[in-house]
């Protein structure tokens, strides 16, 4: 399949991480309710799942075949849907472990006024996006390409549940280290946040997910 033809699908998977890149900003997260966070952190992984699935459907320029992964994928919606996807995983990290590159990272200094932190905040984000592209190209998209292989031999509908449902699996664990503390004890946590906004927290998570992924059948079928 043609990235063209899968244009629309990753522009929306593009559209869903820039949001979830945009709610890691302190000023933006203080305001959202309890179950928007914990939405958003479920579905991102399962997000990059579907993703990963549908782009290994992609076929692009033999021509460019001896060239490195970030050099062939010409597509910029591909290259926008999982560099966001890789910085919104970025922003989790760093912030979680209190990490920097430098005097770089995704939390800037409390006394700074808004202006200006929204400013550091695009500096490690959208500043960053080309080191970021050559990370996701480099490791994330070919351990999804590899992950997803096998689904691929699945319908459209029934393989792209199946990458949500891995990738959910793997995201709850991927996010418990994360946090530093007993895989139970996590999701008992997620369990708590969403007890107390369950419709919020469960219709983000299926709304980021089960959208992209019937988008995206919808456009592999009419091929």
């Amino acid at each position: 399949m043609s990235p063209r033809k899968l244009a629309p699908f990753f522009v929306l998977i593009a559209l869903i991480n820039v949001a979830a890149v945009a709610t890691r900003f302190d000023l933006v997260a203080a305001k959202l309710p309890a179950g928007v966070p914990v939405g958003i952190m479920l579905a991102v992984l399962p997000l990059l799942f579907v993703a990963g699935y549908f782009e290994g459907r992609l076929e692009y320029e033999k021509t460019l075949d001896s060239l490195p992964l970030w050099m062939r994928i010409k597509s910029v919606p591909v290259k926008l849907a999982f560099t966001f996807g890789f910085i919104y995983l970025a922003c989790v990290v760093f912030q979680t472990w209190k990490l920097s590159i430098g005097p770089l990272n995704p939390t800037p200094p409390a006394s700074f006024p808004a202006q200006t932190r929204a400013m550091w905040f695009a500096m490690f984000t959208a500043g960053m996006f080309f080191p970021f592209y050559l990370a996701a190209a480099g490791a994330l998209i070919p351990v999804l390409r590899a992950l997803t292989a096998p689904l691929r031999k699945l319908p459209d509908l029934a393989g792209g549940l199946v990458a949500i449902i891995v990738g959910g699996g793997l995201g709850l664990v991927v996010m418990a280290a994360l946090q530093s503390v007993a895989i139970g004890d996590f999701i008992t946590g997620i369990q708590a946040t969403i007890a107390a906004k369950p419709a919020l927290s469960i219709g983000i998570t299926l709304a980021t997910t089960l959208g992209p992924l019937l988008v995206g059948a919808i456009l592999d079928r009419d091929d």
